[in-house]
């Protein structure tokens, strides 16, 4: 079993981008997505795609992840105000299509 986790562990390292900004966390909790988030406000104008994960029984935390344009992956703060406002906007914004 111990060869097994080192193993993956292994394989998660060889395969991650340090490039990348949503990082899995590295305690073992692999459903989390998100090592660290930021509060800084990034544009619409800027994503690609937004990406919702729940609370649930293996990540205790909400977690929002916006992949933007340039292909890299930014997770951010549920808890700032203006990802709330994007939270709150999101049903709405799926209803209508937007022009890229």
């Amino acid at each position: 079993m111990a060869l097994w986790v080192a193993l993956l562990l292994g394989v998660l390292l060889v395969t991650h981008h340090p490039g990348d900004t949503a990082i899995l966390e590295a305690n073992g909790n692999l459903s989390c997505r998100c090592l660290k988030s930021t509060r800084a406000f990034i544009s619409p104008l800027k994503y690609s795609s937004i990406e919702v994960w729940p609370a649930g029984s293996s990540c205790r935390r909400l977690e929002v992840v916006i992949k933007l344009k340039s292909l890299q992956w930014v997770c951010v703060d549920p808890d700032t105000p203006w990802v709330k406002k994007l939270l709150q906007d999101l049903p709405h914004l799926r209803k209508k299509k937007v022009p890229y």
